[in-house]
């Protein structure tokens, strides 16, 4: 995981709930709910072109400022937004799954995807787009509010 390059916040805020929904997996696989192993699975695979896109968008717009690049910074991290707080409820569920230790692993991936899911809804509103993001962290903070 160790780079030289500095992350931007967006591919920060994906390598964040990449840890979120590993949490949840180890948890979930652990417990034996290859339901919710499967559904950690599907979140890894749909975060993980998500950094590349949001610092390719982030580029186009430094250097074009073009009304469709400043689109893309709203509407990646509004989609990572939403998948963490998909990322958190899972973790949720996973962390339910079991008393083991291992249910804190779990809680702690809820508690990395409702930080992601603020972070994520604070680029949405600094790159324009305003409160688009409010629902998503609501989403985040309720699933966090259970544990």
């Amino acid at each position: 995981m160790a780079s030289s390059e500095p992350l931007a916040a967006g591919p920060a805020i994906v390598r964040t709930l990449e840890l979120a929904a590993g949490l949840a997996l180890l948890t979930a696989r652990v417990a034996g709910r290859d339901d919710l192993a499967a559904r950690a699975e599907a979140l890894a695979a749909e975060l993980a072109p998500l950094a590349a896109e949001d610092a390719d968008a982030y580029r186009d717009y430094l250097t074009a400022h073009s009304d469709e690049a400043r689109a893309r910074t709203i509407e990646l991290p509004l989609r990572m937004a939403e998948l963490a707080a998909d990322a958190a409820e899972l973790a949720v569920e996973s962390a339910r799954t079991t008393e083991r230790a291992v249910s804190g692993d779990a809680k702690t991936g809820v508690l990395l995807a409702e930080a992601a899911a603020r972070a994520a809804a604070l680029l949405v509103e600094v790159n324009g787009g305003g409160d688009a993001a409010a629902s998503a962290i609501g989403r985040a903070a309720r699933a966090a509010a259970r544990l």
